[in-house]
Formats: C-alpha cells, structure tokens, sequence
C-alpha cells in the first residue's frame, strides 16, 4: 500500500512547452517544471534562477522597524548595557549570532542569553527578565520569541527595562507593549512577506541598522531560514541562495569546522547538508543541554576554537542519535503491544527518557505508525510526566487535547505539534480524550497527497537531468523538490541496509540504484511483488571519483501477491526480523520459537486471532483444514506463509508391519510403562512419533488397554482395520496437508488459502 495520494501535477501543453523552452533557452524538461512553477517568461526565469540582493523589500516597511532601530542606536550611543535574548534552535542562534555581528559592527558590546530548554524553556521567563535587569541590562532585544511573551515583557517594561521583539512566530490575541515589536504578519503592519524566520527578521533589523544588507551575515540567514522551514519563496529564496554560495565558496570558520567534522565538502553544500548535517548539529546543543556554544560557534575568528566547538557539536549529535534510537526502539516495541495496535492513537510513557529528543521520537513513531502521538518522560519520582507530541493532517493534536486542559501543569502547541507537562496518574485521562477526539477526527483519515511532477521513461534518468532540476533550488516549504513516478521493468538486488535494516536499497533498469531511507522492512514486499510504480526523486552519488544518478525512494506501489512465499527449509531467526504478527497453530512450537529466537513483532496462537488481523506471518503447520480454515476466516491479505515443521513432526505413518511390530513388542511385554516408549522405538526401528501413533490407534481400536502410564494388549481383540481409528485419520489428513502446503506452488497454494478464507462456516440448521 501507498503511503500517499499520488497527485499528478498539471502537464503544460507540448506546444507550449517547446515555445517556453526556446525562450528561455532551456531543455524541455527543464521547461516543464519552470511552466508547473508558474515561470513563464525569461524575467520570471532571471529572478528565480539568480538571486538578487535588490528583490529584498525595505526593512522599514516592517512594523515598529523605526522604532526599534532608534531604541538600539540610543542604547548604542549612550553605552547601555544591550542584552540579546534568543532560543536554543538553530533559528534561534543564528538570530542571535545575526544580532550580535551587526550590534557589534555598530561599536556595541551585548551580552548574548540563550536560555536552557529544560531550566528557561522557550520564550521569555520571567526569573531570567528579572536577573537580567538586577545585573544592569537595560535593553533587550529578542530574537526568533518575544511575541508570546506579554506578561514578562510589559511586567519587564514597567520595571524600567526596555525590550525590542523581533519575532515571527504565531501572534497571540495580546500582544507586549513593548518598545517596538518586529514581526512580518503584525496586524498592525503590512509588509508584503509574511515568511521570514526569525534569523530572516533579525536580518532585517541588522539591514535596517547598517542602511544596507549585511551579505557578511547572510550566510546565517540562510541556515535559519532553512532549517525553520519556512516558505523558500520571495525574498527567504533569495536569501538562502545567497546563504548558500557563501558557504560554499568562502564558508565561515564555525561552519567551516562543522563541516570539516562531518566529512562535507564545502562546495557541495546545499539545502540537504543544511537539514541533516549542520542544522541537526546546533540542534544537538540545546537538545542535550547549553545552546550557547552554538552562538560562539558561529561568530568566532579562531579556527582552534571553531575546531574543539565543532567537535564537540559532533559528539553531542552522536549522542543525541544514540538516544534517539534508543528511545525509539523502546517506543516502537510499546506500540506493538494489542492495546496500542487496538488505539487510534498513542501516548507511550517511561522513566528515563530524554526530554530533549522526545520530539523526534514522537515524529519517528508517528512516521512508523501513522498514529498522533505523544512521548512522555517519567520524573524520576514518578509525580509527573513531561514530553512533546506530534501528530498527521487530519488530526489536530492542540485542539484534540484542549478538552483536558485542566489535567495538565504546562501545555501548549498547535495543529502538528504539542509540548505538556502533566501529572502521570492524569495520563490515562488524557489518552482517552486523544482517543475521543480520534473517533470524529480520524473516522475517515484521507491519505496526505504526494504531487508528481511528470512520469518519467529510462531515457530521462540521466545526470544531466539531475543538474537541470538543481536550477529550481534550494527547495524547501513553496518550492517543492520534484518526485516523479517510474515504472520500472525489473527490480533486483534487493537489500536492507543501515545498522538495523531500516533502510532500503535496490536497481532499476539500467542498473540505477535506488536508496529508500526508513524502507527497510519494503524488502519483502518488492521482492514478491508482480509489478511496481516508484515515487522518486533524482539524486547523484559520488564514490570513488565517479559520480553516477540515484533515484531517491519516496513512495512505492506494488501489485502484489495476496500470498507471500515465506517457505524455507529451515529457520535460523533471520525470518521473524520484521515487524509482522506472527502466528503459530501449535502453543508448544510458539513457546520453543520464543525461548530460540526474537521477534520484530508480536507473536500469538492461531486461537488468539479472533479478530481481523492484517500483516500476518504463519509460521507452523495446522493440525487440519478446519484450523486452517478458521484462521483464515480472520487473516486480512497479504499473508506471508512459513509453513514450518520439523523433520522429527513430519515423518510417515507406520506400514501395516511396522504397526505389527509395535503390538508384538506389547505383546511381550504387558504392563508396558509408556514413560519408556523410546526402547520401543529403537528395539522397532521407529521414531517416538511413529510408536505414539501405533499406541493411540491400538487404543482407539481396544487392541491395547491403558492403565494410568501402563500399556497391556488385549486378549484376542476384534479385528477392525487401522485407518478407521480417528488418530490414524488424523494423522493422514495432517501430513496430506503438510505437503500441500509445504510443496504446492505458490500461486496454487495462494488459491487454496484464498478459498479457505471465503468459505463460510458450517452453520447448524
């Protein structure tokens, strides 16, 4: 199944694709995703294309810009203490390094204050206001916050300390009355881009200061604006491509150490490096503990200090990842359990979780699962829990939790994303409500559209294409990368990669790698599947001096057989790696399998499955078609098949000689204690299974009594033959089944089992 809606994108017509690429002097292609992005004409093409520092708009179109450049340039002028007050992200500290450069440039000596994520938390406190204003600070100027915080400020301000906000996040109904409040979508203003970042606004502020843009500090803007997310439309477009080339070409110190520390090259830096080398990096930093590092990072001269900062920006990472897979794998094993695969939605809690990654575990398990969820810490005291939520679309997690407000110490968030502090007995409450809100939220839950830019052919998977579709970035929020649809016509070497086979990776025609990132557990289903339709976008790799295209793997569709082929001679655990239900016939065969190997998934018995179960794996034999039947009643397709069962299990039914042996060897000896079978089977040249058997059907057939654990053989018994005893019927039917299932081919076997499942119940009359 699609992960997404395929949403093919508006195909211009060829005519008008040959006139705009004659015009604009482009190749075809390259025409085709200019007309989808609304550039029709070569002066639309030149702004897009080349950015240009004068499609900035004026900084003082900005509300309250005049009043805050006054209120610095006094705080300047009369040698006031300055005090920046900026957040722990990488928006918030390139804000900051921003403001710093530019205040310093002016002749000022400001004191730069990142708050602590776990001590300050977001956004002005008020302890820290007042600390801040007892040690002299007599201005404030905040970046990347401010605009929530009305009560610190005017409280502030009252005080007699003044305070500038530059922000851009959401504006709540009660603005601070403060010295000036800076922000692109102020009600009271009207400038014509709402979508700066806070480092995009603290740019501004810095332009409108210096009377010209500070290309010096561009380079940070460009990382804010980047790793925030924002629209890279207008003027954020312009602003992240000129970023860009100067870390490219003449990277900062701090940046460049960061890089050099992570093994990038600074030439090939683009908005990618920026999100999953550099942001995650400074991210590290107030994730794991004090941000402020990050701000000396960024603005220092000294390369030694840039390189030992770096370094431990690294380890940091590292750390951080290590948590994040820890906390992850942990999650992840809580949502399997029958109660959470059961819930629409999930609030997963424990003791010695880090605060600082519960986000991106939430993301990770909401990506795993499609479920809203929140992941929360346990105090060590057991009181309170705290931890962050994330959520899908059709789901808003602030809204769905308001209702229970009440039940919290700290909450706050918006649609996506949510960040609450609550006492632990008040959890269940507050999944209930999760769980209430799902019921209307999620009844019908339409899949998130994925747009396709064009179907491509194997002759447009080439290099040269990939460096066209480079012309159109940096991509990001406005400015989608193009992914295309393909249809390959072979699919091979199929492997899972990454440390815990998360990842995926296979060729297409022409023997083109594809890299699919979180795939891993694909593997199967593209290996069995009959046809495939990939979601992709073009990539390059570069290995060994040799650069070659790579298809990134966005979505996949396959048609696929209901019965996947799972039948293997024997079992070495490999099998149970993915994260499936696995279902046995036999409780003793379960109970064995679980003390020899570990499961990606949960395990039950074919007598547990009482109710729709999709995902399934069938790992032992049935007894008989009925149990066969019944579990089949209750499997949603497609169901990986194993149909394993020991050698020991699977041999023949005695001869008529053989089963003479058995009651001969009886014979000679009565009152035979069954607890010694195996003298029989060896003195008989059977196995304990075969003796067993021969033992049930005497017994069925009252040519053997059993006494408690002694077997004796009846004096002159009634003749009856062998097969009419229901062990020995039993037995035919189980090894006659044995074989169809463990030999039949695949796609006859796939018939049968379908049979099975649609085939009703016998019904009393």
């Amino acid at each position: 199944m699609t992960q997404y809606q395929w949403q093919l994108a508006a195909q211009p017509d060829p005519a008008a694709v040959q006139q705009l690429s004659q015009t604009l002097g482009v190749p075809a292609f390259l025409a085709t995703l200019l007309w989808q992005r609304g550039i029709k004409d070569k002066s639309d093409y030149e702004a897009f294309v080349h950015p240009n520092i004068s499609r900035l708009h004026d900084p003082f179109a900005l509300h309250d810009m005049d009043k805050a450049v006054a209120r610095i340039l006094k705080a300047i002028e009369h040698n006031e203490k300055i005090t920046i007050y900026g957040d722990y992200d990488v928006d918030g500290l390139t804000s900051s390094a921003i403001m710093l450069e530019t205040l310093q440039s002016l002749g000022a000596e400001p004191d730069v204050f990142i708050p602590d994520r776990f001590a300050d938390g977001y956004g002005p406190n008020a302890e820290v206001y007042a600390y801040l204003q007892k040690t002299g600070t007599q201005l404030v100027i905040t970046v990347d916050n401010g605009v929530a915080g009305a009560s610190v400020i005017d409280a502030a301000q009252e005080a007699g300390m003044d305070v500038v906000v530059t922000d851009h996040h959401e504006l709540p109904a009660n603005l601070p009355h403060a010295v000036a409040v800076v922000h692109p979508r102020h009600p009271g203003g009207h400038y014509p881009f709402g979508d700066l970042s806070g480092a995009g606004v603290a740019f501004k502020v810095a332009t409108a200061l210096l009377g010209e843009p500070p290309l010096e500090s561009v380079d940070l803007a460009a990382l804010g604006t980047i790793a925030d997310l924002v629209s890279l439309t207008d003027e954020n477009r312009v602003i992240a491509q000129l970023g860009l080339k100067m870390i490219q070409t003449q990277p900062r110190v701090g940046i460049a150490a960061i890089l050099k520390e992570a093994g990038v090259a600074p030439e090939s830096v683009n908005e990618t490096t920026v999100g999953f080398v550099i942001g995650p990096r400074l991210n590290a930093l107030g994730r794991m503990g004090d941000a402020n590092p990050g701000v000396t990072l960024l603005t220092t001269f000294e390369e030694d200090v840039a390189a030992d900062l770096a370094q431990q920006v690294g380890k940091l990472n590292q750390e951080r990842q290590g948590l994040v897979s820890k906390i992850a794998t942990e999650a992840l094993a809580m949502a399997q359990t029958p109660e959470n695969q059961a819930a629409k939605t999930l609030l997963l809690a424990k003791k010695g979780w880090h605060e600082g990654v519960v986000g991106i575990v939430a993301s990770k398990v909401v990506e795993a699962t499609g479920k809203p969820t929140l992941i929360m810490n346990i105090a060590d005291d057991g009181v309170t829990a705290k931890g962050s939520g994330r959520s899908i679309e059709a789901y808003h997690l602030f809204n769905a939790l308001e209702p229970v407000r009440d039940k919290m110490v700290a909450f706050g968030g918006h649609h996506m994303a949510v960040g609450l502090t609550a006492k632990t007995e008040a959890l269940p409450a507050i999944h209930a409500q999760m769980e209430k809100a799902a019921a209307t939220m999620l009844k019908t839950v339409p899949k998130p559209t994925l747009p396709i830019a064009a179907r491509l052919e194997n002759d447009d998977l080439t290099l040269d294409h990939y460096e066209l579709i480079r012309q159109l970035a940096p991509f990001g929020q406005g400015n989608p990368e193009p992914t295309f649809s393909l249809r390959p016509q072979v699919i091979q070497n199929v492997k899972q990669i990454g440390k815990e086979n998360t990842h995926l990776r296979f060729q297409v025609d022409n023997g083109i790698n594809v890299i699919g990132f979180g795939f891993g557990e694909a593997a199967a289903t593209l290996v069995d599947a009959q046809a495939v339709k990939l979601a992709v976008r073009l990539d390059q790799n570069t290995w060994q001096g040799n650069t070659s295209l790579q298809l990134m793997l966005k979505d996949y569709e396959v048609k696929q057989p209901q019965v996947i082929d799972w039948r293997m001679p024997s079992i070495d655990g490999s099998q149970f790696k993915s994260s499936r239900t696995y279902v046995f016939f036999d409780a003793k065969v379960k109970q064995q399998f679980e003390r020899q190997f570990s499961f990606g998934g949960p395990t039950l018995t074919a007598e547990q499955v009482t109710s729709p179960l999709a995902n399934a794996v069938l790992v032992d034999l049935p007894q008989n078609r009925a149990q066969l039947r019944a579990l089949m009643q209750q499997i949603q397709p497609p169901v990986a098949i194993m149909f394993y069962g020991a050698p020991s299990h699977l041999v023949t039914i005695p001869t008529r000689v053989e089963f003479g042996a058995v009651l001969h060897f009886l014979k000679a000896h009565p009152g035979f204690d069954k607890h010694h079978i195996p003298a029989i089977a060896k003195a008989v040249h059977l196995t304990v299974h075969q003796v067993i058997l021969a033992i049930q059907v005497f017994f069925e057939l009252d040519f053997v009594t059993i006494d408690g654990a002694f077997i004796s053989p009846v004096t002159a018994p009634a003749k009856k033959p062998l097969q009419t005893a229901k062990a020995y019927a039993a037995r035919e039917e189980f090894l006659t089944l044995a074989q169809q299932l463990q030999t039949m081919p695949r796609a006859q076997l796939e018939a049968m089992l379908l049979t099975e499942q649609h085939t009703d119940s016998e019904v009393g009359s």
